[in-house]
């Protein structure tokens, strides 16, 4: 998958299709190298008023290296047409399929005189400042989503159309997208779901990787990062947008995030709870496993995590290291923009970090500036330099200011070998996860459902937002997955489409959590729906008594209907009236469980998770269903074991560490290392392969690299490795007696035999390729 369009475009492509690649394209659709258009030297007019801008006229850009007129764009139809004229050149280079990244609207965006006039020809109404009213906040995040929902509708019809011109009857359309929870969480819109009304749309990539998932969110009253758990819900999010339909999904498994500023320990523990996360969803086949494979072989990372550090104490070392190496006009600017900034951070820093954009912020505040806060107000510090007439000079400060921060120490390293040889081993098992009729749930409550909609993004700005740490959500979510519930997500606006609230990974959701504060529902039809589940013998439960966002210009409050409030429509569906009293009621053969507590009030109160766990373990008994807590899940993938043992467990539940019953390899270790009946504990992360579904012939059970064509006779086995240069392949093989020799081609290799498995751990040097291992006995 080549990145971007740019002057190194068909050299880059034509360079990996020599190499013998399958050629995708990806590139960003709301930002990317557009300065041509937004400047005038596409069609001769200038086009800042596309870009995407904040109150006060600040024009959001991407990153931390700004000033470059690489804004977030607003989307017009003008700026729609620049962009399929320049990636027809992905069809003439001979892709087949393109990959149009990340479609976000920040919720802070929404002043350009563009938005102003697409506002005009939408609503047919003057534009509304979007801070006025929760109406205007909901109206504005709803015209967004469409802008962008339009604007890759137009873009993959305008390929396709010019593919088939060419006899590129195949070409394929794909969007890498953030889950619907992080980008409410980053306070983005984006299509999401919307996505399935575009008929050229074929499938996405699930970008959940480390810098969303350690995203901080609250659990009984504490905030902190919790990146399994989080990733959990973000993948699990992606899935069921697309769940049950031809759409193909691809979970991202990226080792490496753009903050650069974590060391590779931090990246190794957080990548095993992404991936451990993502095998948990049963939905998750395919993967996106190495989107830069430059920044994980080829960059050095420092050797200790720098964002809790002091930010003085790293300045005082890198304004030595600029005078050393004789940098003095960068060494004056970084001295006077560090001055400048620190007088913006001290003096209005709150209000900066306002203005973020992106990233995980650290968890806690601190009376010392850390490294990590540097990130959180830079983008206020911007907007500020954005209104300095001497725009050459407020460069030079910006430049500055991103050179600190992308190389703030010389303590660095490359990829540990032993992580190195870790990756490939997983990615390779990567290739192997589906297995159809043959996944089972080893340890986790199933059945249970937890609502969202593309609303939660329509909520999250001023005059009224929604719990900042996104709790109307994690507040549900949280308190069952420390059960060890393996919780399913429920995509609202795919309840209508036949049988999808059956379609649990085939075992069907039989207890639904929902609540109306954060999120709205955009259809009537919904609740029909709903009603019509709850009665063929299920449960809701309705949490919370919405929020401020109720008398948005919605369904509900129009067209002669007069209710205060969406659930209020939803009881009435339910036969419970439109203020039913907290408790339990039978519905048909089901029953709907309100509870009127606030889920954001009860993530911050250290014992709310008991009352959401009382509702959910109510709803299975009134069910008559069976209800088990662990403080593990386990899901079996054919003959791989995938575990997550749960910290913060809670006193009522019924949790437990467990111990797996057999013999298993390591997939997380690079030496393949053997564990007999191994007991997954608090906070570990697991992808097991167990010998007992090993075949009985010889076989390459795991191998650092990608094995291919491989074949055995009564006396040897033989297959290929290829791998990433400059890094050692770990095989472990099956074999029916102890090895009498081992050869790699073009190179040595050790052998250890385990005689209790009858396995033998081979070890070589990794070449991409190829390199043929012949193992006698």
């Amino acid at each position: 998958m080549i990145y971007g369009i740019n002057d190194s475009f068909e050299e880059r492509f034509n360079r990996w299709r020599q190499a013998g690649y399958r050629m995708h394209v990806m590139t960003g659709v709301a930002w990317g190298g557009y300065a041509d258009y937004v400047r005038g030297e596409w069609d001769g007019a200038q086009h800042y008023d596309d870009a995407q801008t904040a109150a006060g006229g600040f024009r959001l850009e991407h990153g931390i290296s700004q000033g470059r007129d690489i804004f977030y764009m607003m989307p017009s139809m003008a700026y729609n047409r620049y962009l399929a004229e320049k990636l027809r050149r992905v069809v003439d280079a001979g892709a087949t399929a393109i990959h149009l990244e990340e479609p976000e609207f920040w919720a802070r965006a929404g002043y350009s005189e563009g938005f102003k006039r697409e506002w005009q020809d939408f609503y047919g109404e003057p534009w509304q400042d979007q801070a006025s009213s929760p109406d205007a906040r909901y109206r504005s995040s709803k015209l967004k989503q469409w802008l962008y929902t339009r604007s890759v509708a137009y873009l993959f019809r305008e390929l396709k159309d010019y593919a088939a011109q060419k006899g590129i009857s195949e070409f394929k359309c794909y969007v890498p997208t953030h889950s619907l929870i992080n980008y409410a969480h980053w306070q983005i819109v984006s299509p999401e779901s919307q996505l399935l009304t575009i008929d050229d749309f074929d499938g996405l990539i699930g970008q959940v990787w480390t810098g969303t998932a350690r995203t901080p969110n609250v659990y009984r009253g504490v905030r902190r990062q919790r990146t399994f758990e989080a990733g959990y819900c973000e993948y699990a999010a992606c899935a069921a947008m697309v769940r049950a339909t031809d759409r193909k999904l691809w979970q991202l498994a990226d080792p490496i995030e753009d903050n650069p500023n974590y060391c590779w320990d931090d990246y190794r523990v957080n990548w095993e709870c992404t991936v451990t996360a993502s095998l948990l969803v049963s939905e998750s086949e395919r993967f996106e496993i190495m989107p830069w494979p430059r920044r994980i072989f080829r960059a050095t990372y420092p050797t200790m995590n720098l964002g809790e550090l002091p930010a003085q104490a790293l300045l005082d070392d890198y304004l030595l290291r600029l005078e050393r190496d004789g940098k003095m006009d960068l060494l004056a600017d970084t001295r006077r923009a560090v001055a400048l900034y620190q007088d913006y951070y001290q003096n209005r820093g709150e209000e900066g970090k306002q203005d973020t954009l992106g990233f995980a912020a650290l968890a806690d505040r601190s009376d010392v500036v850390r490294f990590g806060d540097v990130w959180d107000a830079i983008s206020g510090f911007y907007k500020e330099l954005q209104s300095w007439p001497d725009q050459a000079d407020a460069q030079r400060i910006r430049d500055a200011l991103a050179a600190f921060y992308h190389n703030p120490t010389e303590q660095r390293s490359y990829i540990p070998p032993d992580y190195a040889t870790e990756l490939q081993i997983v990615w390779n098992a990567l290739t192997d996860m589906s297995w159809p009729g043959d996944t089972e749930w080893l340890r986790g409550q199933t059945g249970v459902g937890l609502a969202l909609s593309d609303t939660l993004m329509y909520q999250r700005g001023d005059p009224a937002p929604s719990d900042h740490d996104m709790s109307s959500f994690y507040g549900l979510a949280m308190p069952l997955l420390k059960r060890g519930t393996a919780l399913s997500m429920v995509q609202l606006e795919r309840v209508n489409d036949a049988g999808y609230l059956d379609t649990d990974a085939g075992a069907g959701i039989r207890a639904l959590m929902l609540t109306y504060e954060g999120m709205k529902p955009l259809k009537a039809e919904w609740h029909v729906a709903l009603a019509d589940w709850v009665r063929r013998g299920n449960a809701l439960i309705l949490f919370g008594a919405g929020d401020a966002f109720d008398g948005v210009r919605e369904w509900w409050n129009q067209n002669g209907n007069g209710y205060a409030r969406a659930q209020d429509h939803l009881t009435e569906m339910l036969g419970l009236g439109r203020t039913p009293e907290a408790g339990w009621y039978a519905v048909g053969q089901g029953w709907v469980i309100i509870e009127p507590a606030s889920p954001a009030a009860l993530a911050h109160d250290p014992r709310g998770d008991t009352r959401v766990a009382q509702a959910v373990r109510a709803a299975f008994r009134l069910l008559s269903l069976p209800w088990q807590e662990s403080g593990v899940l386990a899901l079996r993938r054919g003959p791989y074991v995938v575990a997550a043992g749960m910290d913060e467990t809670p006193a009522d539940s019924s949790s437990e560490t467990a111990a797996l019953a057999g013999v298993f390899v390591n997939l997380y270790d690079p030496r393949l290392s053997i564990y007999v009946n191994p007991t997954i504990r608090p906070d570990t992360r697991w992808l097991l392969y167990d010998l007992a579904r090993c075949p009985q012939h010889p076989w390459v059970i795991a191998a650092a690299g990608r094995v291919r064509s491989e074949s055995y006779d009564d006396h040897s086995l033989t297959f290929i490795v290829e791998g990433m240069a400059e890094t050692r392949c770990s095989a472990r093989v099956r074999l029916p007696a102890p090895p009498t020799r081992v050869t790699a081609s073009d190179g040595e290799a050790t052998c250890e035999w385990d005689a209790y498995t009858r396995t033998a751990l081979i070890r070589f040097a990794n070449q991409p390729q190829g390199r043929q291992i012949n193992v006698r006995w």
